[in-house]
């Protein structure tokens, strides 16, 4: 049976999806679970039901169920399968039979047989065959997608040189002018070079700084900055692609220069026509998602295989992203990628830390520390030593994190990136004052103004320096005055996480001296709330005690949490409504928001150690 709905079209027996003529990448669980709302679309299937039915009664989580669904709303949009609480899902969009055209029926003849189809009748369909070829030409250039003849145009900055490689005599012509050719004329891309000769390098730290002055200048949907370096008889690229709604990171290195430039044009061709350059990526369920695609289509793309590791961490699948590292590990040896191996591992112990399992994270991390060594990679270097000192945050060592964080600036300073270096010392601040030593705090902090000073970076790049200093202020008016600094330094049509973190503190501040309009005046005529905002706006009405409103937001902020995948926040929104719900007496909804707490709260060790205190107020045990 076909079915249409949308612009999709779905083949239960071929469990094939395609959308306007094109098959869509659907993995097999994935499709069965489409066909089982599609056989019944009114009817509200529940957990049960589905583990029986798609997965035939294989002992598996109901989180892949929810992992499932999430990536069908990712293909299908939000709006196609809705959630009944405590019931199951239904399907949402209308649908109908596809039906096929009729066969054309033979002619009657008295010829008999034999003779229509051995006599005349071959001559017949060998003239035909010529016409039903153009026919079908024809009739694949009309069903082909306009999309697919356009090109995604790019501005493509100035090409940087690794540090190691930057007073070679010969990497100009060896390697940047190649590099930049080819970028200049594939068919991946339509390339815009950039005029300005400014040297581009913190647009990998800050490339909302640049970005909407370059993609005008251009015309271009996405600006593409990009790193080239030789070492140890290997050609390599470390590259940003950059959109408005989202970016995609990669790095590529090879043997030779025409490998790593069919690997570039590869993969380049693979993202711009993938659909990750627009999703937001605080929506790490879509992105999740769109991740599984990409890698049905193209296993091989290490890549790819990486950023899907990365993303099932992010998403609290700690065991799949571990498989997954451990797969991108094998492949990168295959393929003698050092890069990629290393970062297999710095994958993996991630995941195991988050997993607890930190004897497991340091071995991965000697790995990963053995390999960027070899490759005098100190950028990589730098970062492992930064996971290393995620590793002693969790097993509360400051003295490791602190030696972890003076190893990994030194790196950044080998790897000349001034503003990694930068942002090392200020979180080495930051991480002091949460373990009570004021001295390192104010070290480390004005150690990383330093090092904006000495560099002479624009402002915005003090936005950290004055929001950690608003922390660290010991009276209100001045936390005030620095959280106000900065937001009258960073653009509000430019996205800086420093902005954000310093309006939710400014608003903390008014709401302990119950100002309660400047609060809320900081939400308003700011465009669409985000999760977080939506949170904090519920938070503000929460402290005024006006429990109708507060109920709203934090409602809205759940929603949009768990719809893009952000746990944090559905965890601290699911808090805020328990909050909501003693203060008006309502425990039949308590019990919704204990449950999924105690459900989904156990796979985020650190959210369980900021939060242990509020969880035992409200009698939610999980264990320690």
């Amino acid at each position: 049976m076909k079915y249409l709905f949308n612009d999709f079209m779905f083949d239960t027996e071929q469990l094939t999806l395609y959308k306007k003529n094109e098959v869509i990448g659907c993995r097999y669980n994935e499709a069965r679970l489409l066909a089982l709302f599609l056989s019944e679309p009114q009817r509200v299937f529940s957990k049960d039901d589905i583990l029986a039915q798609v997965w035939n009664g294989k002992v598996v989580s109901e989180q892949a169920v929810f992992q499932n669904i999430s990536v069908l709303r990712a293909l299908l949009g939000d709006e196609a399968i809705k959630t009944f609480p405590k019931k199951g899902y239904q399907w949402q969009l209308e649908v109908k039979p596809f039906i096929d055209a009729a066969p054309a029926q033979p002619i009657a003849s008295n010829e008999g047989p034999s003779k229509a189809t051995f006599g005349n009748g071959r001559r017949l369909w060998l003239l035909a065959i010529p016409a039903v070829a153009i026919v079908c030409v024809i009739a694949v250039l009309l069903m082909r997608p306009q999309e697919q003849l356009v090109r995604t145009r790019v501005a493509l900055l100035p090409l940087l040189i690794e540090p190691a490689n930057q007073h070679s005599q010969s990497i100009h012509a060896e390697l940047v002018q190649p590099v930049w050719d080819s970028l200049n004329q594939t068919d991946s891309i339509s390339a815009v070079a950039v005029k300005d000769v400014k040297d581009y390098r913190d647009f990998f730290h800050a490339p909302q700084k640049y970005l909407g002055r370059l993609l005008q200048q251009t015309n271009g949907s996405v600006v593409m900055a990009a790193i080239v370096g030789m070492h140890d008889q290997q050609v390599s690229i470390r590259y940003l692609l950059k959109s408005k709604q989202g970016g995609w990171s990669a790095s590529h290195s090879a043997n030779n220069l025409p490998l790593l430039l069919e690997a570039l044009d590869k993969h380049l061709a693979l993202i711009v026509n993938s659909g990750v350059l627009e999703i937001d990526p605080a929506d790490s369920n879509l992105i999740n998602a769109r991740l599984k695609i990409l890698y049905q289509q193209e296993p091989d793309d290490l890549v790819v295989l990486a950023a899907l590791a990365n993303s099932e961490s992010r998403t609290g699948n700690h065991s799949n992203a571990i498989l997954l590292a451990d797969a991108l590990g094998a492949k990168a040896k295959l393929h003698n990628d050092k890069t990629c191996e290393g970062e297999a591992y710095v994958i993996a112990a991630s995941a195991y830390m988050a997993q607890s399992l930190f004897a497991e994270a340091a071995a991965a991390l000697r790995k990963a520390l053995e390999i960027f060594t070899v490759q005098q990679d100190y950028r990589n270097l730098a970062l492992v030593q930064q996971t290393y000192s995620y590793l002693a945050f969790e097993q509360h060592d400051y003295d490791g994190f602190k030696q972890a964080l003076i190893l990994a600036m030194g790196f950044a300073q080998q790897a000349n990136d001034p503003l990694l270096e930068m942002s090392i010392s200020a979180y080495l601040s930051v991480v002091a004052n949460k373990f009570g030593n004021k001295d390192d705090r104010q070290k480390y902090l004005e150690r990383a103004e330093s090092i904006l000073d000495q560099i002479l970076q624009a402002r915005e790049h003090y936005g950290l320096i004055y929001f950690y200093s608003g922390m660290y202020a010991e009276t209100d008016p001045a936390a005030e005055k620095y959280y106000r600094k900065v937001l009258a330094i960073l653009p509000v049509d430019q996205k800086w996480w420093e902005r954000d973190r310093a309006r939710e503190h400014l608003t903390q501040l008014f709401i302990k001296q119950s100002r309660w309009d400047e609060a809320l005046g900081l939400y308003t005529n700011v465009g669409k709330l985000g999760a977080s905002e939506e949170l904090i706006v519920s938070n503000i009405h929460a402290a005024r005690q006006d429990w109708p409103q507060a109920e709203t937001h934090a409602l809205l902020a759940f929603k949009l949490a768990n719809l893009s995948g952000q746990k944090y926040i559905a965890l601290d929104s699911a808090l805020a409504l328990l909050g909501v719900y003693k203060a008006t007496n309502q425990p039949e909804k308590m019990a919704i928001y204990k449950q999924f707490l105690a459900k989904e709260a156990s796979n985020y060790s650190y959210w369980l150690r900021v939060n242990r205190e509020a969880l035992d107020r409200f009698s939610i045990a999980i264990p320690r």
